[in-house]
């Protein structure tokens, strides 16, 4: 029985992470780097454009995103919700942290769950000629988080922490620590 044939994958990356999108498409030839135009108008508001967006039509997608801060969330989620719409086969946003997970539950009326709002924006991504949009995130420190997407995205949660002992373990002397913490 012939293995079937690997899927090439179109990164797509915010300003922020063009460095790690450039290192983790050196990794693989199925890979292909993409590039979009992040521009402003003379008012602030994001004037974007996706470079080659017809050869997005039935190939794989990804997107690279870094909501690092509040400024750069819109003009993320005005790509993350364009991309899709290009009838691509699948699309995958990989998102290396959820950044609004420090209030993410109401203790008292009137607070704001803002991680439940952001999850909700990333629950409304336009599905994928493949179907609903994959979404992994990296170092999510709550996972009830999981409960605030709804059901047209597949959120997916990985961690780094195997990877980070991996390489603590490598340093000299790290025989000797009994114990790490990570704020």
């Amino acid at each position: 029985m012939e293995k079937p044939k690997k899927k090439q994958v179109l990164l797509f990356h915010c300003v922020e992470a063009e460095e790690l999108a450039r290192k983790v498409a050196a990794q693989s030839d199925l890979i292909q780097l993409q590039s979009i135009n992040w521009r402003s108008f003379d008012d602030g508001f994001p004037n974007l454009f996706i470079n080659n967006a017809h050869d997005i039509r039935g190939q794989h997608v990804a997107f690279l995103a870094s909501f690092s801060s509040t400024t750069v969330i819109f003009e993320q989620l005005s790509v993350i919700y364009a991309l899709p719409m290009l009838f691509a086969a699948s699309f995958t946003v990989v998102l290396p942290f959820f950044p609004t997970g420090s209030f993410e539950r109401i203790e008292e009326e009137g607070d704001v769950a803002t991680a439940f709002t952001l999850a909700r924006m990333l629950s409304n991504i336009p599905i994928s000629r493949g179907g609903p949009t994959s979404l992994v995130i990296y170092d999510i420190h709550a996972l009830q988080e999981r409960f605030y997407f709804g059901d047209t995205i597949l959120p997916l949660f990985e961690t780094g922490i195997p990877l980070l002992k991996q390489c603590l373990n490598q340093l000299p002397e790290s025989d000797k620590a009994t114990t790490l913490s990570i704020f």
